[in-house]
């Protein structure tokens, strides 16, 4: 009886921990971003930083004058909130400015990015679209 007692509380805390490092990590992989001021999408790659943060650079562009931000950091330090299965605490740097992120999945399957400054009442929301493969020029 203690064994099997044993063996379930190791099985359920093993759960506990694998399960959230598993959602966290649904975040990762090729994005398609488009900006409505601009009318461009841009390709974006969310992975895991080596200090367990998700960060984002960028990977294509359509505008062709865009072509130097390539390979550069846009978002970083995004950490998952298994409580709101969120990803929050991120920076983005636009215009100029540092703007806090948050992200999370939509009903749809988009990943909602909401930056702003201050709280989240005062920003702006994009959809980006899960890619598979990477585009090429």
């Amino acid at each position: 009886m203690k064994k099997i007692l044993l063996t379930t509380a190791l099985t359920l805390c093993t759960f506990t921990i694998i399960f959230p490092q598993t959602r966290a990590n649904d975040i990762t992989g090729l994005f398609l971003a488009y900006d409505p001021r601009t009318n461009y999408t841009s390709q974006m790659e969310i992975f895991r930083a080596s200090d367990g943060t998700f960060s984002a650079r960028v990977v294509w562009v359509e505008d062709a004058r865009q072509l130097h931000t390539i390979g550069t950091i846009q978002i970083r330090n995004l950490t998952f909130d298994s409580q709101s299965n969120e990803w929050r605490n991120g920076r983005v740097m636009f215009e100029g400015r540092e703007f806090r992120l948050n992200a999370r999945f939509a009903e749809d399957g988009r990943l909602r990015i909401r930056g702003f400054l201050g709280i989240s009442l005062l920003g702006r929301t994009q959809y980006w679209i899960r890619e598979s493969e990477l585009r090429s020029s």
